[in-house]
């Protein structure tokens, strides 16, 4: 049974589509990658007393990690014009695998960083062909695919911090390990992914011949993607930091990361319900305004606990309910949703560079703050995303 209820023959050519073990293994790889971004933050302090580093140094971790995502990308996406999407999946996971055995068994800080890389540029591979499948598929439907794939992205977030407190932070080695065995297992398991190349794509020539008119709303969603992304990376790898400034335990601060990421697979398995009472644009604008006041409350030592697993379930619907948004104002483009994914990995290296930067010059306490102003530039781009109206395909 595929994963779309329109009969074969009356579908695009391109129209991607899963048989139900093939989409389990879909949301298996979202789990996986999730699990692997969420490393990081739990884990600074631990990075610090093994290689011998500064805090903000030791912060330069998750900052690689999205510059191998930001290099991935490129070439997941022209992989995907080329390539059928499960042979670009199958590159990509062994890319995760080579990458997390060699961060476990480093002992140099520098051979670390390449190994994050490597990890990192799987990651990107695996974020844009992931997405884009799914937004790809029969519109019936999409919503709520697009939805659960990315929850699946937050459950694997919330597994790793509590691993992380199980096997203790110091042994975090053993955990780069596991996740390269499941990334090579997860690399037999998509036989049943049907996604033909993109490069025949008619409509997607057709598309072209509308670049003018795409291209102020693909710039105004890549912008408010970057911020976005920012956000989400800003408070996922800095949140237990923080709280162990503020005398919480390592542990504390594993387990409350667990929280946000649950939160944000809690309301992500709600987006398709979400989706068809509200609105996309409803769930995106709505979520950020509410993200402003959650991070001001995270400020409060005695909130910030409670704040950031509430802060993830509110900014849950709002990467799947935007790119939602922009194909509906899109419709067809997976041309411009590739590159939506491309640039959005530029938040995943400026928002933890910039709380780097911010902690470097006024400590831990400025976490919550600048996650929030984030989120308020956030709010304001794609509000601009109001004033237009979708494209009809010529």
């Amino acid at each position: 049974m595929e994963s779309s209820a329109t009969p074969a023959s009356e579908r695009p050519a391109t129209e991607v589509t899963f048989l139900p073990f093939a989409f389990a293994s879909t949301t298996g790889i979202f789990i996986l990658i999730g699990a692997t971004s969420s490393l990081f933050g739990p884990l600074l302090v631990s990075f610090t007393h093994r290689f011998h580093l500064s805090l903000p140094s030791a912060g330069a971790a998750l900052s690689v990690y999205f510059v191998g995502a930001l290099f991935g990308v490129l070439p997941g996406w022209l992989g995907m014009k080329r390539l059928e999407g499960r042979v670009v999946l199958v590159i990509s996971l062994l890319t995760v695998a080579l990458g997390a055995c060699g961060a476990s068994l480093a002992h140099r800080w520098a051979l670390f960083l390449v190994s994050v890389f490597f990890i990192g540029l799987g990651f990107g591979g695996l974020d844009i062909s992931l997405n884009t499948l799914l937004a790809r598929t029969s519109l019936q439907g999409r919503a709520f695919r697009l939805s659960v794939g990315n929850a699946g992205y937050g459950v694997g977030a919330v597994i790793c911090p509590l691993i992380i407190v199980l096997v203790r932070p110091n042994n975090f080695p053993l955990i780069f390990a596991g996740i390269g065995v499941v990334a090579l297992i997860l690399s037999t398991l998509n036989g049943g992914v049907h996604a033909p190349p993109l490069h025949a794509e008619l409509l997607q020539r057709r598309i072209s011949a509308m670049k003018a008119e795409r291209r102020p709303i693909l710039i105004t969603f890549v912008v408010a993607y970057i911020l976005y992304v920012a956000i989400e990376t800003g408070a996922a790898g800095w949140m237990a930091t923080q709280l162990h400034g503020e005398g919480f335990s390592q542990s504390a601060g594993s387990f409350v990361t667990a929280g946000f990421w649950s939160g944000m697979a809690i309301g992500r398995s709600l987006g398709g319900p979400l989706y068809h009472r509200l609105s996309d644009k409803i769930l995106v604008l709505g979520g950020l305004a509410l993200a402003i006041i959650i991070c001001l409350a995270a400020f409060a030592r005695p909130l910030a606990p409670y704040a950031y697993p509430l802060l993830g379930l509110i900014l849950a619907s709002i990467f799947p309910m935007g790119l939602m948004w922009y194909s509906m104002l899109c419709p067809h483009d997976s041309d411009g949703i590739s590159w939506l994914i491309l640039f959005m990995m530029i938040g995943g290296v400026a928002g933890p560079g910039a709380l780097s930067l911010m902690v470097s010059i006024f400590s831990v306490h400025v976490v919550p703050l600048t996650i929030a102003v984030f989120a308020g530039l956030d709010l304001l781009t794609f509000a601009s995303a109001l004033r237009f109206k979708s494209l009809a395909v010529r």
